[in-house]
């Protein structure tokens, strides 16, 4: 079995810049057909780069995955431009689909198998998912406290979405309106809090008795036996692949956009600023 690719962002979501080597480099085209559907509208320009490890963010989760570039070390000129980064269908290769420039075929002279090349991040960007991301949790946290309160009825936390345009979290049970001033009271004081985002490799035992939003069904990775755990310290944890800011008042401020309701189920959609 290929060896999979060391997500280093799990470890240390601080990085912006890495050095690895490239294992394999192909045409979108000659990917399996599975792979090839995760590439809309993909061109002969279209390629999937392969490393040993990598710092990009694998879409996944509610986190859109990071962009950014992949440049040869000691060789000027040529780039990898990463637009996208995905599991593959089968196997634990990350592939980063992007193009190169100037050219493919100028950037084979510099871009080979067992290259050692950099990761480049769009900083910008990953910050902001980091705040998104964790603002979610932030946000689910606020609304389940005010349940075991009994400011807001009994809930169960389904999913969420922490992309920019469509960040929600969802909620089985009914959440009227007029809550809208509570959640976003109880989502300021945790944020202004400061409490520290902590990140734990947990036992399947103890993240099931220990996280909140676990559903009906969870398993970890094929071959894992502790589950990566996010934790706002004093408030609640997650299992969470994501990556996050290092402190709850890091997230700037969240504001609780919208709440909505369909088929026995909330929706609160937030943006942060």
């Amino acid at each position: 079995m290929a060896a999979r690719t060391k997500l280093v962002y799990q470890q240390n979501g601080e990085l912006r810049h890495y050095v690895s080597k490239i294992l394999a480099i192909s045409p979108v085209s000659s990917l399996p057909a599975a792979d090839q559907s995760l590439v809309k509208g993909a061109s002969e320009e279209d390629h999937a780069l392969i490393t040993d490890e990598t710092i990009f963010y694998v879409q996944g989760g509610g986190q859109p995955s990071d962009t950014g570039t992949i440049n040869p070390t000691g060789a000027a000129g040529a780039a990898f431009e990463v637009s996208s980064v995905r599991h593959p269908a089968a196997g634990g290769q990350i592939l980063h689909f992007g193009r190169f420039k100037p050219t493919a075929a100028a950037a084979r002279e510099v871009f080979q198998v067992g290259q050692e090349i950099k990761q480049c991040l769009d900083a910008e960007k990953r910050d902001l998912y980091s705040r998104l991301h964790t603002a979610g949790h932030i946000l689910g946290l606020a609304i389940n406290a005010l349940s075991r309160e009994g400011v807001l009825p009994p809930l169960a936390e389904s999913k969420a979405s922490h992309y920019p345009d469509s960040a929600a979290v969802e909620f089985g049970g009914l959440i009227d309106g007029k809550f809208k001033d509570a959640i976003q009271a109880k989502t300021d004081e945790f944020v202004n809090g400061g409490s520290k985002v902590l990140i734990h490799w947990w036992s399947m035992e103890r993240l099931l008795k220990d996280c909140t939003g676990v559903n009906e069904g969870f398993e970890l990775p094929e071959g894992e036996e502790l589950g990566r755990v996010v934790e706002m310290e004093g408030l609640g944890a997650y299992p969470c692949g994501g990556t996050h800011v290092t402190d709850c008042s890091l997230v700037g401020k969240i504001e609780v956009k919208k709440i909505s309701r369909s088929k026995g189920v909330s929706r609160v959609s937030y943006r942060v600023s």
